[in-house]
């Protein structure tokens, strides 16, 4: 059997599973949470190889004004931005049992990611995260299937009193599993899927997505920032995460793999399939119908500043007009289009 048929063979194991309710992301107003724990081992914690927990105590206010603490564990994770040469704070991921987690505002969750800066003590790395913040929730107004997140001012202190207290922006991202559950899939973790596998109309959200964004940082066969998710009738989705690599947002320590040609993550380059005007046009149709929704999300980042609010704006404005003319485009897309990615 091929790789390419047995790919196939194991996605069509789907049990669904039913979901806890959840609360964390029902609404979007930024939460303040502080994380305790020991904060020197945690940032010092980079080894991508061991697998070690932190425990803390995450907590909050609920609607009474009544501080909430729940118990949970901590591990590092990542990959560039776990490493102390690229960043001076790691991204985490949150671990909690049923019951510490129930009748809290994380009751339903087991597991969250938490997108942190890379740099708390610089500005333009708190601008980052929330640029990034940003882009996650206008591609949850572009499809359901997509990654919920809630945006958070996290204060993480020192259990010990010996590291000094880090405030920054963050966002919790919803765990793969849950996001599966809630879509009534499984995560399909073969690599090796082609595009002709995949959901055609949610690959074209995905790509111009990451068109429009200018995201070159992403591969649907070997599952880089990419989760797939197959549903109880066979049919496959990819579903995005990670955009802090994109034009949209930037960062200095951005840049494009030298192998596509492009000086800049800013400069925009189609890494999709070949697809004619006709199969685009839907596609382009669903970003249209969206972009007042999509653009609105600008108005709920109110600590994102009005330049860099503006940077990123005139950046995505530029993609608009390219819509208007479907066989232009889709011509222009035949240059770097493939079969696979």
């Amino acid at each position: 059997m091929s790789s390419h048929a047995r790919i196939l063979v194991l996605a069509a194991l789907v049990v669904p599973v039913p979901i806890a309710a959840q609360g964390l992301f029902k609404k979007s107003d930024p939460l303040e949470v502080t994380i305790t724990t020991g904060l020197g081992a945690l940032v010092r914690d980079r080894d991508s190889t061991d697998r070690v927990t932190h425990g803390a105590e995450v907590a909050y206010k609920d609607s009474a004004g009544t501080v909430v603490r729940v118990p949970i564990t901590l591990r590092t994770r990542g990959h560039f931005r776990r490493q102390t040469s690229n960043c001076d704070f790691p991204p985490l991921k949150v671990e909690m049992t049923k019951s510490a987690a129930s009748n809290t505002l994380f009751q339903g969750h087991r597991t969250l990611k938490i997108a942190s800066s890379c740099r708390p003590s610089r500005s333009e790395y708190e601008q980052y995260i929330l640029q990034e913040y940003t882009l996650y929730r206008m591609y949850q107004a572009l499809t359901p299937w997509s990654y919920r997140t809630r945006l958070a001012h996290f204060t993480y202190q020192d259990s010990t009193g010996k590291t000094k207290t880090v405030q920054s922006w963050g966002f919790f991202v919803e765990d793969a599993g849950d996001l599966a559950q809630r879509r009534n899939s499984r995560r399909f973790e073969t690599k090796g899927a082609y595009f002709d596998d995949l959901d055609p109309m949610e690959l074209g959200y995905l790509q111009l997505f990451h068109y429009m964004t200018g995201n070159t940082d992403w591969s649907v066969g070997g599952l880089h920032n990419i989760t797939l998710l197959r549903d109880s009738v066979g049919v496959i989705r990819p579903v995005p995460f990670d955009f802090d690599w994109t034009g949209a947002v930037g960062a200095r320590y951005a840049f494009p793999d030298k192998s596509l040609n492009i000086r800049s993550v800013r400069d925009r380059l189609w890494r999709g399939d070949c697809r004619p005007a006709d199969a685009m046009a839907p596609v382009i149709d669903r970003f249209r119908a969206r972009r007042a929704t999509m653009d609105s999300v600008y108005s709920t980042v109110a600590a994102m500043t009005p330049a860099v609010k503006s940077d990123m704006q005139k950046y995505l404005a530029d993609f608009w007009p390219q819509l208007d003319n479907p066989k232009k485009l889709v011509a222009d897309f035949k240059r770097t289009c493939m079969d696979r990615n």
